[in-house]
């Protein structure tokens, strides 16, 4: 079953960042705690490792753009699982 990859928490007074980039492309394998993709906040860029293992099966919000904290921006599975 697929697994949404959302924007952390990154802070108490942070409630959205911009992805910088993804550092993975759709049908890359991903690991467990693998940097997946860089998120600019006010005071700092974050390298955002990944919470689940499998297959990235798509981007959902690109590089530039900004999202609130909980905002899905990708989903893993297994290779060929569709969203």
């Amino acid at each position: 079953m697929a697994e949404a990859i959302t924007m952390p928490e990154l802070g108490q007074t942070v409630s959205e960042g911009t992805i910088v980039e993804w550092l993975v492309k759709p049908g890359d394998a991903v690991e467990l705690g693998q940097p997946i993709f860089v998120v600019e906040t006010d005071k700092a860029n974050v390298d955002v490792e990944s919470v689940a293992e499998g297959v990235l099966l798509q981007i959902v919000v690109p590089g530039g753009e900004t999202a609130e904290t909980g905002t899905v921006l990708a989903w893993v599975g297994a290779p060929g699982e569709s969203v």
